[in-house]
């Protein structure tokens, strides 16, 4: 079953610290913390409203271990949340509305 979020791995958190990511107008970030093998490596994610995320009051958090089973979980829980949310394609509406 292919999904939105296969793309996310342990490899993929060792990048960088934060990621912000969207499909269309549903909104997602994670957050990891310390590196896989060690006893608190976890990755946080949050999904909110289509806003930025500091200005963001719908928002709903997680927190999976940094490891196969968490990163399954998550791409799990991701996908729930976008079904349970919605996602519309990102549209810049023309003519402005007034």
């Amino acid at each position: 079953m292919d999904s939105d979020f296969d793309f996310l791995s342990v490899a993929f958190f060792t990048k960088a610290e934060i990621y912000p990511g969207s499909l269309g107008s549903f909104r997602y970030r994670f957050r990891r913390f310390s590196w896989p093998g060690k006893d608190d490596a976890k990755i946080q994610a949050w999904v909110y409203e289509n806003i930025c995320f500091e200005l963001a009051r719908d928002v709903e958090t997680e927190t999976f271990p940094w490891t196969e089973e968490g990163v399954n979980a998550l791409r799990a829980w991701l996908a729930e949340k976008a079904r349970e949310r919605g996602a519309e394609p990102y549209r810049i509406p023309y003519p402005p509305p007034s």
